[in-house]
């Protein structure tokens, strides 16, 4: 199955965790991510999928068409690259957040508003602007 951020980023999927899961798993595989798989535990908005790389835990929250955030438990700058490719934009903010775990953001709709409630969240560390918005 050749799968793409398409089938489950820029529409919305079936909210099945099976056909979610296939369909992020095979398109992080299919980008050099062979030793990740996700596990989806909320199939409706805002979708949420965990797992492990390189035992890392990992984690993926998503309103399709809206914003994708990626939390690790350290900054993995291939992950973080590889996700900048399937989603096909660049992050717009990263930032640890108050459970100590490293979280980049891509805000297609909301990003000057988000940007404001992260900056008057007090328990952040280290917030960066990644990019200006369009």
């Amino acid at each position: 199955m050749a799968t793409s951020a398409r089938s489950w980023f820029y529409s919305t999927p079936e909210p099945r965790p099976y056909y979610i899961e296939e369909r992020v798993n095979h398109t992080l595989w299919r980008n050099r991510l062979q030793g990740i798989s996700m596990t989806c535990t909320q199939a409706t908005v805002p979708i949420q999928m965990h797992g492990r790389w390189r035992d890392m835990p990992i984690s993926f929250e998503w309103q399709p068409g809206a914003f994708f955030i990626l939390r690790s438990g350290e900054e993995a700058r291939e992950l973080i690259g590889v996700m900048r490719q399937i989603l096909m934009t660049r992050p717009h903010f990263a930032y640890t957040d108050a459970s100590g775990r490293f979280v980049v953001e891509w805000q297609l709709q909301e990003a000057e508003t988000r940007w404001g409630h992260l900056r008057n969240d007090n328990s952040l560390r280290g917030l960066l602007r990644l990019r200006e918005v369009d």
